[in-house]
């Protein structure tokens, strides 16, 4: 009977098949495969987990950025305001001290109006005094000259001076 069976086998191509069978039962022992699957399985589902919180740090980063957003344009307003009262308080601060300059030019130059006034003034008196001298001068040499007894009287008096000083 066990010949019969090997007969059987050797006639047909069961012997073949299981032969292939034990050749990738013992392939699939050696490259383990289901533990090689089952290693496959759970790389992809850390993968997934690591996805998953990446994608909730990236929300969490889109919270972030979207609450910074949200108060953008009451800072750029708040901004823009402190920038036109700054400017303002510039703007005045260049009228006034504009308004002083020109005021001080003002003053400066009545200054030197008053004081070159004073200087020709006194230009004037200096030649209408030299002037006068002249005239005065003039007059008395002319004097002098018409007159010899006051030319005499002039000389005593100058020597009596002279004399009453030394004394």
């Amino acid at each position: 009977m066990f010949e019969t069976v090997l007969d059987y086998i050797a006639r047909t191509n069961l012997f073949n098949f299981i032969i292939f069978a034990g050749i990738f039962a013992l392939i699939f022992w050696k490259i383990d495969l289901i533990g090689g699957l089952e290693r496959g399985t759970q790389a992809i589902a850390d993968k997934i987990e690591e996805s998953e919180t990446k994608k909730e740090e990236a929300e969490t980063g889109l919270k972030t950025i979207e609450d910074k957003v949200s108060n953008l344009e009451e800072e750029i307003d708040g901004i823009v305001k402190k920038s036109e009262e700054n400017a303002n308080l510039v703007g005045q601060k260049i009228l006034t001290d504009a308004e002083q300059t020109a005021e001080n030019i003002k003053s400066g130059t009545a200054k030197l109006t008053e004081n070159k006034t004073a200087l020709i003034k006194n230009d004037i008196m200096r030649r209408a005094s030299l002037a006068a001298v002249e005239t005065a001068k003039n007059h008395i040499i002319n004097e002098l000259m018409r007159n010899h007894e006051l030319h005499n009287k002039l000389i005593d008096e100058s020597i009596e001076a002279i004399n009453g000083e030394s004394i």
